[in-house]
């Protein structure tokens, strides 16, 4: 048969079916073809299914990141391609690809796959072999199964032969006007750039690689160019996410407590984008960095760099922005170049290679720095890996996969282990328990064993946005194997007494670090995700939320408090020494004053104890001056004070919250040294003997402040006045809140340690030479446990008569 007998068209030996007559032809322009079998397609892995194979696509997400344009080939040996899958419907699984429905098309099924030679597509790259969707369904030869038989959808023509409706010739007949070849192959065009389109937006919203080896090298080209916006979205979804609200809450709150207009007021008038994040003078190269990629599992590759280097150089001359800002206020802006080169299989723990973790969902790959972390420390402890297994559990609403991790407790405590809560989590998080589970029960060891009873667990479905949703508290009673218990609902943890009771507030802040904090969180829940249909638990989004809540509940004099920013806040009265001011405290437990000081002195308030920190800045607020009540003289001008409240308000405002309004009397005086008897003597008098000073006298006084940020802040040396009355050398040291740190304390040269446990405070003493003659004191700090890159302890020395 050498023609087709429906239509008459001669039969070409390309053709499968004669409905091939009416189609339109393939395109030959400039010898391109379509692609051949086995394309990898990267930029659109759920953009549709074949009927019975699966699609091969010609392009890969590389073309698709470089290019807006996207091909969709099909190899003549395969069957027919459908899509149907609405543009705005999410993937949940890359094991079940959802089809895509175009809107305002009809589906179109070709075989094989065709495309309209169009004056739009001829000869430019980057075109497309697609269906000319946009325009209409192509009809088919009358009389072959599944042909359109009624005419051209919408309108449009069918193939380079016009309309086929009713009546009309199967072949021959009148040519297409030219402005109807324009119109159809503009609206192929359009068609085939929207779906490219479409898929470009979602894979770039989506993030992530087609493959382990293409996430690793997207991340070294996003760090290699400075696009961290590229570089979050390698990030996997359920790491990014959280962050990601996180930080817009932040940015939100900066906005709403106008943070920036706070710190120009006290910023250098002449620097301009101070907050403006930028890295001008800074260059992250590398070379022959060509990883070693081995399969953990299906979902989970080992990124393992053995070879190649990195190069890291910045010019502090050159920097701008907010790591100038940075640079200056450490005094590094003049600091030489640094050109620094480190190899890559230098870079892990203990020097083996840099080793990250890739993961896959749905179908992308993404470079995790969770599961990157989590490697270092398993390898660096040589523990094995577990295995995930294929069902991971879940819940049928938010409450139960609440109430299913909360009723995993137990286990989890008496067992020593966290995988009985993994298969509550979302399936990124509970993978990460089951693969690093020797770690995990290693990091365990020694708190389980115990028995923790939980029942009558309730929690009830809360707020919910999209396949994220909140579970509240509504009842948790624990009861441990002594028969402590205490009650949960979804505002107050009841104790078996009042004082072990506590109720959340309307407010997150405190002056100092305290459980009342807690209140911010403004009420108990645990936030859940909805995964392959079915809810667990996140960690990282109930972290969130609890942080979002928080900063939800602070006032904006609340947060330059805690930013340590309260000296940017104008003056609202004026004080001077020796007078009694009412002073009005904020929500945040501070008020700012103009100070007048007459004549050079130390001052302190009257009664000490009554308020926090003093803090005295120069008048416009750019410099600090000193912190009251330490005995450093303040010279005689007009200052800003800072004065913060004391406990009283503390306690007042944990009960009563932001609306608390507070006020009290402060009279600023000379300070007197240290010690404020009456009965303190000066270093300058003249004569120390034991018939002039009264016995517990201090004499003479000094402080300090060591830290382990420099070399030169873990040391201090004093010099001790001479006294010929028999005395001690007292010393009385708070150390760190996170380490135990042992001090040096060394008196002409002979010392003698000190250990202050972390948070506590030490009285230490010795006996002082009653000789007349001044003595040298040196403090040091020897070592801390854990060791910790930062840690801080402040003392005073005292001379006091026994």
């Amino acid at each position: 048969m050498k023609h087709c007998t429906s239509c008459g068209a001669e039969l070409q030996p390309h053709w499968k079916f004669c409905t091939n007559c009416q189609a339109a032809q393939p395109a030959q322009t400039h010898g391109v073809t379509a692609a051949s079998p086995g394309t990898e397609s990267d930029a659109a892995p759920n953009a549709g299914t074949h009927d019975a194979a699966p699609r091969q696509a010609a392009d890969s997400q590389q073309a698709v990141d470089q290019q807006a344009t996207q091909r969709f080939e099909q190899s003549p040996e395969q069957p027919t391609q459908r899509f149907e899958q609405s543009p705005g419907q999410p993937q949940h699984s890359n094991q079940q690809q959802a089809p895509m429905h175009v809107p305002a098309a009809a589906t179109s099924v070709f075989d094989p796959p065709v495309v309209a030679h169009t004056a739009g597509q001829s000869g430019q790259a980057g075109s497309a072999y697609a269906s000319p969707a946009g325009a209409g369904q192509a009809a088919a030869c009358p009389g072959v199964p599944g042909a359109n038989n009624g005419g051209s959808v919408g309108g449009g023509p069918t193939g380079p032969q016009g309309p086929a409706g009713p009546g009309a010739p199967s072949s021959g007949g009148k040519k297409p006007s030219r402005k109807i070849i324009i119109l159809v192959s503009v609206l192929a065009l359009l068609a085939v750039l929207g779906l490219a389109a479409f898929f470009f937006v979602q894979n770039m919203v989506r993030g992530g690689a087609g493959s382990a080896e293409g996430a690793a090298d997207k991340m070294v080209e996003a760090i290699e160019s400075k696009d961290f916006i590229g570089l979050a979205t390698m990030v996997p979804p359920e790491e990014r996410e959280p962050m990601q609200r996180i930080q817009e809450q932040l940015e939100d709150k900066a906005e709403e407590f106008r943070l920036e207009e706070a710190v120009s007021k006290i910023s250098d008038e002449d620097s301009e984008d101070g907050e403006e994040l930028t890295f001008d003078g800074i260059s992250i190269t590398f070379d022959g960095a060509d990883p070693e990629v081995t399969e953990i599992d299906d979902e989970t590759a080992l990124i393992k760099y053995t070879t190649g280097e990195a190069r890291f150089q910045l010019d502090p001359a050159e920097t701008t922005g907010a790591i100038r800002s940075g640079l200056e206020a450490a005094g590094y802006e003049d600091e030489a170049k640094i050109d620094e080169t480190v190899q890559l299989n230098e870079m892990g723990p203990d020097g083996s290679p840099l080793t990250l973790i890739a993961t896959q969902r749905d179908g992308r790959w993404y470079v995790s720095p969770l599961y990157s972390i989590a490697e270092m420390i398993n390898e660096t402890g040589s523990f094995g890996r577990g295995s995930v297994p294929e069902s991971a559990g879940g819940s049928d609403s938010p409450a139960a996969a609440a109430q299913a991790a909360v009723e995993a407790v137990p286990n989890v405590v008496s067992e020593g282990s966290l995988t009985p809560l993994a298969g509550t989590l979302s399936i990124h998080e509970g993978s990460l328990l089951y693969l690093y589970q020797d770690m995990f029960d290693e990091i365990m060891a020694g708190a389980g064993g115990e028995e923790l009873n939980i029942d009558d667990v309730r929690f009830a479905d809360g707020e919910k946005d999209g396949d994220r949703a909140v579970a509240v508290v509504e009842n948790i009673t624990v009861e441990s194997e002594y028969g402590d218990k205490i009650t949960l609902n979804g505002e107050c943890i009841e104790g078996e007494s009042e004082s072990d009771s506590i109720c959340l507030s309307d407010s997150g802040y405190s002056i100092d670090p305290s459980v009342e904090m807690l209140g911010g969180a403004k009420i108990m829940s645990l936030t859940t995700i909805k995964e392959d249909g079915k809810w667990r638990v996140s960690l990282g989004h109930t972290v969130a939320d609890w942080i979002i809540n928080w900063s939800d509940s602070l006032t904006r004099e609340q947060a330059l408090a805690m930013l340590q920013i309260a000296h940017t806040e104008d003056t609202t009265g004026d004080i001077s020494v020796d007078e009694s001011t009412d002073v009005e405290f904020n929500s945040a437990g501070f008020a700012v004053l103009n100070l007048t000081v007459d004549e050079d002195m130390a001052l302190e308030a009257e009664e000490e104890y009554e308020f926090g920190d003093m803090l005295v800045y120069s008048e416009d607020g750019k410099e600090k001056i000193t912190d009251l009540g330490w005995g450093e003289e303040v010279e005689a001008g007009d200052y800003k004070l800072v004065v913060f409240a004391g406990s009283e308000w503390q306690e007042e405002f944990a009960e009563q919250g932001n609306d608390f309004k507070y006020s009290s009397e402060l009279t600023l005086v000379e300070a007197k040294g240290y010690g404020s008897s009456d009965s303190s003597y000066s270093s300058d008098d003249s004569d120390y003997s034991a018939d002039s000073v009264p016995s517990g006298s201090y004499i003479s006084s000094d402080f300090g402040v060591l830290t382990t940020e420099s070399a030169e802040e873990t040391m201090k040396s004093h010099t001790i006045a001479g006294t010929d009355v028999e005395a001690d050398l007292e010393i009385s040291a708070v150390g760190s809140s996170t380490s135990t740190v042992v001090l040096g304390i060394s008196l002409d040269g002979k010392e003698e340690k000190l250990e202050i446990p972390k948070g506590e405070r030490v009285d230490y003493s010795i006996a002082y030479p009653n000789d007349g003659k001044d003595h040298e004191l040196t403090v040091h700090m020897l070592s801390s446990t854990p060791e910790s890159d930062y840690d801080l302890v402040s003392y005073t020395v005292a001379v006091k008569t026994k």
